[in-house]
């Protein structure tokens, strides 16, 4: 099922569990969704505020409780570990606000902050302003690519449709490219 599918079928709850995820595509979605008037735009990036703040803090929990356990059973993980351990060195807290924009490595950031030694509520401070602010760019970009596709376009649902198709079909190749590449990687 597509990310427009699942918006339209399932709504704020497709927008919570793919913020809860990796959630930019479903996110974009959401917004395109409002300006058409299917959503409102604010209570798509207050669910998907909520989704990603959850869902980081759950990553983050189950990092403090199972911690390098985890990076054993999951390769892939353990793969990114050093990167975003070296990236956290290097920032500090603030990376936390910088692992929220990184697709693919937020799940793994989560879990890194999770094994290291900052304090929880630092951690809930710094993620509840990176998930407003990347709630709110990430909403208003899909609603704004909204109005701009009706303002070049008008009304021509049938031409919206397949340009968002054409956006969809770009996106999951550019994702199973890159997934492709990670397990020329591994081998």
């Amino acid at each position: 099922m597509t990310p427009e599918l699942l918006v339209q079928k399932w709504g704020y709850l497709a927008v919570f569990i793919g913020t809860f995820l990796e959630g930019e595509t479903i996110l974009v979605m959401a917004g395109f969704a409002a300006e058409r008037g299917h959503l409102q735009i604010l209570l798509v990036a207050l669910v998907a505020f909520a989704g990603a703040y959850v869902g980081h803090v759950f990553w983050f929990w189950l990092g403090r409780a199972k911690g390098v356990k985890l990076l054993d059973r999951f390769p892939r993980m353990k793969k990114h570990f050093g990167k975003g351990i070296r990236m956290f060195e290097r920032y500090g807290a603030p990376a936390i606000f910088i692992t929220q924009w990184l697709y693919g490595l937020r799940i793994t950031c989560a879990m890194i902050i999770g094994i290291s030694r900052i304090s929880t509520i630092k951690f809930l401070i710094y993620e509840a302003v990176s998930c407003a602010v990347w709630a709110l760019a990430i909403s208003f970009a899909g609603f704004f690519f909204g109005k701009a596709v009706e303002r070049v376009l008008g009304r021509a649902a049938h031409i919206e449709k397949w340009g968002l198709l054409v956006l969809v079909v770009v996106g999951l190749s550019v994702w199973m490219y890159h997934r492709w590449k990670e397990r020329q990687e591994e081998s």
